[in-house]
């Protein structure tokens, strides 16, 4: 397939070959024309034997590239990002490229523990020593023996564990809840946060001196809203690993896909991008991947977008696109929740079902792709 035909086609067949990437490539760093390279973006790649990590994104070069040299250091890290940037797999392929990878990798998400059971889970505790306590338990410290050891939402941790977590750094020693004796911690710490821990210790939410001990090599991951030209590679990964996990096979991928995927936001981040690509690969039909495959989140953010004056200046919107808007995101709303069944969502609406089908004809809704519930509105109509 010439690159020529590649550009104008309604389909992208998959795999691409390499001469499809490189042209697709060249397309994602024109999303802002006023910064358009001349040449294809700089990339970057990083890979163990389990998994790899592609960026585009000028903010994420530098991380990459210091990756490998850090990893076989023994030196605490801090990972700062929003929920859902990778911080996990990044700190599960420091550990594959460090000395450590034939040891355990512990992971601890602190924020998904009661606050009253996380010293526990950390450093284990002796049988009998609280309430409940039928037999002693190793904590992740000691789990992860010479390995590494994640500890993620670790803002959320009380001043108390602050000051044993402190402690574990400083001298590499804990003591299990309910005893007297000493251990010895030799795992390699990594820690994640959802949240700028600096500010919180300008809050005085967060102790200084576990900052300072933390933050001697902190990497802030960006928002997938902050890595356009990596949200099409990183789909097109996605959708490879996910047929080869359920043994399915994709051909092709309409044109349209890669439009809605570059144009929503992705809160959820790398997370809700791959569970979206699991979603559109597991409906998929025939080897063709298209945008009836996906959530209707994506659509209604897309037509929001699509409407006229949505984000421009608010001076120049009337009375009546305020309107249009309000009531088109309403609409959208409506039936998304409603299965897209018409008669459901002009009666949550408490309109009747020709009151409604003027409205979705007004706002060009009738024309909109929707996931396999289309077939059924079409129908209804």
């Amino acid at each position: 397939m010439e690159t020529a035909n590649f550009i104008t086609d309604a389909w992208l067949e998959y795999p691409p070959v390499p001469e499809e990437l490189n042209a697709l490539a060249d397309e994602l760093s024109k999303v802002e024309p006023k910064k358009t390279p001349e040449t294809i973006p700089e990339s970057r790649k990083i890979f163990d034997h389990k998994m790899h990590v592609t960026t585009y994104t000028p903010e994420m070069i530098p991380i990459v590239d210091q990756i490998s040299k850090i990893a076989r250091h023994n030196v605490t890290l801090l990972l700062i990002g929003e929920t859902g940037t990778g911080k996990t797999t990044l700190a599960s392929m420091i550990h594959e490229l460090s000395p450590r990878s034939e040891e355990p990798f512990q992971n601890i998400a602190c924020g998904a523990l009661p606050s009253d059971l996380i010293e526990s889970e950390l450093f284990g505790h002796l049988r009998g020593s609280f309430t409940g306590a039928e037999r002693s338990k190793v904590g992740r410290f000691e789990a992860a023996g010479k390995g590494t050891l994640l500890l993620d939402e670790i803002d959320i941790l009380s001043p108390k564990d602050q000051a044993k977590l402190l402690k574990v750094i400083e001298t590499g020693q804990f003591e299990p809840v309910g005893s007297t004796e000493s251990r010895v911690s030799e795992a390699r710490l990594i820690v994640a946060a959802n949240v700028e821990l600096d500010e919180l210790t300008r809050n005085n939410k967060f102790r200084s001196d576990l900052y300072y001990r933390l933050n001697v090599l902190q990497f802030r991951l960006p928002a997938l809203r902050e890595r356009p030209n990596d949200i099409i590679p990183l789909s097109l990964q996605f959708i490879q690993e996910c047929c080869q996990q359920h043994s399915i096979e994709i051909t092709k991928i309409h044109r349209k896909v890669l439009d809605l995927l570059k144009q929503y936001s992705w809160p959820g981040n790398l997370r809700e991008l791959k569970n979206q690509i699991q979603r559109a690969v597991l409906f998929s039909n025939n080897g063709e991947l298209t945008t009836h495959e996906f959530s209707p989140n994506l659509f209604q953010e897309d037509q929001l977008v699509s409407l006229p004056n949505n984000g421009a200046v608010k001076e120049k919107q009337t009375l009546a696109d305020q309107v249009a808007i309000s009531e088109k995101h309403l609409l959208l709303k409506s039936l998304s929740e409603n299965g897209f069944r018409k008669t459901a969502t002009a009666k949550a609406l408490g309109i009747s079902r020709v009151g409604l089908y003027k409205k979705m004809r007004k706002y060009g809704m009738l024309e909109t792709n929707k996931p396999k519930a289309q077939s059924r509105l079409q129908t209804e109509s």
